[in-house]
């Protein structure tokens, strides 16, 4: 079941049959506004991040962050109608698809500093209010160097995200857009391990059980301290239209000013 707040649904799909990966344990953020849940990572299979409008009357923008990496979003012009990210766009026609790998470790003490990794295991999608200014071509953008983590900073993360060799995808422009806020209208945050270790955490059913997981807290070796409060969810039946633009920023959002997205 989708993850939904303020009028944005979202989930992560397999971006071959484009079938909705299992969610474990939703629940409900107060800030920032959104939610937050579990999904299983397997090495290198890829994934998908979808989400839909059901409910804003202006446009939205999303900025997807993978391990930290901010990677091109997209932009939905009103309700019923959904995006996709399927990897790190490195131009107007070409993407470098999500996978998930081995941790890519060092014993390089140049690498201990733990802040460099604290969004190491985690997917974040968030949507902000915005205003179309105009667009303009895509550049090309330089390859993403892949993360090397310190043996003693993986804290029970056993995978990574790396970005796979482009492959040719429908042609976009980049977008430069006037933000309506300052913060997020929502943000939703899926926090992937190993299908082994949320089993042995008692975030995910145990290999033949058929109990659903329940919306305990994870076990603390899995690194989560946000508060949250449990929040029950539905998908919604609209039938969604696409209508999206691509987009890229490196620069924090200020609003009420244009901004150049790349």
């Amino acid at each position: 079941m989708p993850l939904q707040a303020n009028g944005i649904e979202a989930w992560i799909i397999d971006p071959i049959d484009e079938s909705e990966v299992q969610h474990f344990q939703p629940e409900a953020v107060d800030y920032p506004s959104g939610q937050t849940c579990w999904i299983a990572s397997e090495l290198n299979k890829g994934f998908a991040i979808r989400w839909r409008n059901t409910d804003v009357f202006c446009q939205t923008a999303s900025r997807v962050y993978v391990d930290g990496v901010e990677c091109a979003g997209e932009i939905i012009l009103g309700p019923n109608r959904e995006a996709t990210v399927s990897g790190r766009r490195v131009s107007g026609s070409s993407v470098s698809p999500f996978m998930f790998s081995p941790l890519n470790l060092t014993d390089d003490d140049d690498f201990l500093d733990a802040g460099a990794h604290k969004d190491l295991g985690l997917i974040k999608l968030e949507i902000w209010t915005i205003n179309m200014a105009r667009s303009k071509p895509y550049p090309n953008i330089a390859a993403a160097e892949e993360t090397k983590i310190h043996e003693r900073s993986k804290k029970g993360v056993a995978h990574q995200i790396k970005f796979g060799e482009p492959v040719v995808h429908t042609t976009r422009n980049a977008a430069i857009v006037e933000y309506l806020e300052r913060s997020p209208l929502v943000t939703f945050t899926f926090k992937y391990r190993s299908m082994d270790l949320l089993r042995a955490n008692d975030i995910a059913p145990k290999a033949g059980s058929r109990k659903r997981n329940a919306a305990a807290g994870p076990s603390g070796s899995l690194g989560d301290k946000n508060p949250k409060r449990v929040k029950k969810e539905g998908a919604s039946e609209n039938s969604p239209l696409r209508e999206i633009i691509d987009l890229t920023r490196s620069e924090s959002p200020v609003a009420s000013e244009v901004i150049d997205l790349t």
